[in-house]
């Protein structure tokens, strides 16, 4: 079940949608699927830093991917941030009891 977003507890304030959605995948440590004007925005911005590349295969051969993380205390604030309040915890909770 999707979680709607509360407007009082927005997770990046004043950062466009792409810029969130790149944001919210570093967090969790996947690649960002975005412009390399978004990476930027985020780079300039302190929100995020370059680890180097990551080498990947496939069918085709090997292919290199940049790598991002965020430094630590935006990382602490991002969790903060999108975590789920007690509330919403509990509706999940009693949902997957209600359906087992």
């Amino acid at each position: 079940m999707p979680r709607k977003p509360d407007p009082d507890r927005m997770p990046h304030p004043g950062r466009t949608s792409a810029e969130r959605k790149a944001l919210d995948a570093i967090g969790c440590g996947e690649p960002p699927r975005c412009s390399p004007k978004t990476i930027k925005a985020l780079l300039d911005a302190g929100l995020i830093v370059d680890v180097g590349t990551e080498t990947r295969r496939d069918a085709l051969g090997a292919y290199k991917i940049p790598k991002f993380a965020m430094p630590i205390p935006v990382h602490m604030a991002w969790c903060s941030a999108v975590a789920a309040t007690d509330e919403e915890m509990a509706a999940v909770e009693a949902e997957l009891e209600a359906s087992a």
